[in-house]
């Protein structure tokens, strides 16, 4: 059996690579997807997607039409060579779009049309089977693996670097700067920590639709890095700081904060998504995203108690629970089955 993944490598994101180097270390053999290879795949394949909104959606209504028609004309292809088509739920909803009918209407043609849907947590099961209504059997939930040992240190001092005092308590944001990522929130409740020696650092390239403009007047305790941090300094950003804020406003799964467990870098997040599924009450501190004061109270308390998420046995466990053995176990073991099974 081989496994088509679509796509099989993703820039600024190793989960796909750590995917598909654990599977291999199953036995299975995997290959990039390319629709010159359909008449190769045969029955028992599989074929494995992530991110469909990219093979669907276009510039235009003209653009997104034609893709529309030849990703269903694909996926009906497939299906009638006997292949297993299997779909992992990274984002209910597409980032850039958000909830709309036309989302709506081709995931739940994509979901018709497979024999797994993937999710990593058991709090998003519930909404993908009725968003998308899929039959519960179709619904698998296989956790997203750790990052631990995946990027190495390069021995940067972070804080030197930024002119962050080494002594402060700091907060950090790392990853692309978007707007669906709340960093408006996150300034205005940082802004309410009038502590001296607490700092924010925000790391990231910002994407194209987001206002620059948000970050103007951040205040001297904010440290902004406005470029992609490169794979070789990426640990040595999550463990300048003392805790991750993630602000999200509306998330699925965040590979950021399991990037914070690898590391046993404490989080603040919103009590969102599979959030509540990977960060426990050791590791995190979760608030209601619907109380405007959440985040800023979430953010002093932890500032106030860092001894409380300070023990490495508890990231331990819970990365135990991520280990990409045990992942790709149960994917291999996924890609078996059929529908019905």
């Amino acid at each position: 059996m081989t496994v088509f993944m679509l796509p099989i490598q993703s820039d600024g994101n190793k989960y796909i690579e750590l995917l598909v180097r654990s599977l291999e270390r199953q036995g299975l053999s995997v290959r990039a997807f390319n629709k010159k290879r359909i008449w190769r795949m045969k029955r028992g394949d599989s074929f494995h997607i992530h991110w469909p909104s990219y093979h669907y959606t276009g510039r235009n209504r003209w653009i997104t039409g034609a893709k529309a028609a030849v990703f269903l004309s694909l996926l009906l292809i497939l299906r009638a060579r006997g292949l297993r088509i299997v779909w992992t739920v990274h984002n209910v909803w597409p980032h850039r779009s958000g909830e709309t009918r036309y989302d709506r209407r081709m995931r739940t043609w994509l979901c018709a049309l497979c024999s797994h849907v993937i999710v990593m947590g058991p709090s998003v099961k519930d909404e993908v089977r009725h968003a998308f209504r899929v039959k519960e059997r179709k619904i698998v939930c296989i956790p997203h693996g750790h990052y631990r040992d995946a990027y190495a240190s390069a021995g940067l001092d972070v804080r030197e670097r930024h002119g962050i005092p080494a002594d402060a308590y700091l907060f950090a944001f790392i990853g692309q700067v978007s707007p669906y990522k709340g960093i408006d929130q996150l300034l205005r409740s940082f802004g309410q920590i009038q502590d001296a020696r607490t700092h924010l650092l925000i790391a990231g390239r910002p994407s194209a639709d987001f206002d620059a403009a948000v970050l103007a007047d951040a205040g001297d305790r904010v440290h902004l890095s406005l470029t992609f941090v490169q794979d070789d300094e990426l640990a040595d950003y999550i463990r300048c700081a003392d805790a991750i804020v993630l602000p999200y406003k509306k998330i699925t799964t965040s590979g950021s904060a399991i990037l914070a467990l690898s590391y046993a870098t404490p989080v603040v997040a919103p009590d969102v998504g599979v959030l509540r599924d990977y960060l426990t009450p050791d590791t995190a501190l979760l608030y209601d995203p619907s109380d405007d004061g959440g985040l800023a109270s979430a953010m002093a308390e932890m500032r106030a108690q860092p001894s409380r998420y300070s023990d490495i046995r508890r990231y331990e466990e819970k990365l135990r629970e991520l280990d990409w053995t045990r992942v790709s176990a149960m994917m291999s073991g996924l890609y078996g089955k059929t529908e019905s099974e």
